[in-house]
């Protein structure tokens, strides 16, 4: 009972702490991600992207490191779960890779982790 009690309380306070950096203008390298004005930059230059292009970049800094899964980035970027054969998420982060990385780099901030989903890293690979 209190393991239980203690991971619940755990859980809490790491939901806690991405809520408090939701809204903050956030900096990975030569990205920077300023929210309140929807603007993405990488090495200073702005990387022209739409809204939803933003919340999915946005999404993924926010739990730099970690891997998304398709479901999760759908439910927190589009507000709606997976069907069978979705492919938002994938024809988004191709798009965003093209901006952010250029249409020809084989080095992307986005990885992907085949049959889960996707992460952003801090250096790219």
């Amino acid at each position: 009972k209190e393991l239980a009690a203690r991971v619940g309380a755990a859980a809490r306070r790491g939901t806690r702490s991405q809520e408090s950096r939701r809204g903050e203008e956030l900096e990975i390298e030569e990205l920077r991600l300023d929210p309140r004005n929807v603007q993405a930059y990488v090495d200073g230059a702005s990387a022209e992207l739409t809204p939803t292009e933003f919340r999915l970049i946005y999404a993924l800094a926010l739990e730099e490191g970690r891997v998304l899964t398709r479901d999760e980035l759908l439910q927190r970027v589009w507000g709606r779960r997976a069907s069978h054969r979705d492919r938002t998420v994938d024809v988004f982060v191709r798009k965003l890779r093209e901006k952010i990385d250029g249409p020809a780099s084989r080095n992307t901030f986005i990885q992907t982790r085949y049959g889960v989903g996707y992460k952003l890293e801090a250096t790219p690979k």
